[in-house]
């Protein structure tokens, strides 16, 4: 793996940290007296989770070589993008609220970072990444 395709998966993946901010988005919900619906439930939770995951993802992706770790990410930025996929599909259905933001702003945003995922998804299927996972066990 070049150092550039190492560079570019750590700062694509590295871009989706700010999924760890919507923590302070649940107390917006309805549930607890907040403007947002209910339904952004599932989506912030899991971008909450991911988000603080993310820095054990990239230590593991910086020191570590196994299949098992290569599978880890994999994973990871499968999961990942299929969460963005739900957040695009919670503001069909439960609109955030436009004090919060924008609906164009959500969708925009929601996709461009689930497209880093899927970029940083792509890159790790290459030849050379799965390579250099596969020869140090």
């Amino acid at each position: 793996m070049t150092p550039t395709i190492k560079w570019a998966i750590t700062r694509l993946m590295g871009a989706t940290i700010f999924r760890a901010q919507t923590i302070l988005f649940l107390p917006e919900l309805q549930m607890f007296g907040g403007i947002a619906p209910d339904g952004w439930f599932g989506p912030w939770l899991s971008d909450t989770i991911i988000g603080f995951a993310l820095p054990v993802m990239l230590y593991l992706f910086w020191t570590r070589r196994s299949v098992a770790i290569w599978g880890a990410l994999v994973a990871y930025n499968a999961v990942g993008a299929f969460d963005y996929s739900q957040g695009l599909i919670t503001q069909m259905i439960s609109p955030m609220p436009v004090e919060m933001a924008s609906a164009a702003t959500v969708y925009v945003g929601i996709g461009l970072f689930m497209g880093f995922q899927l970029v940083a998804l792509a890159l790790l299927f290459r030849r050379d990444v799965i390579a250099e996972f596969k020869g140090r066990v």
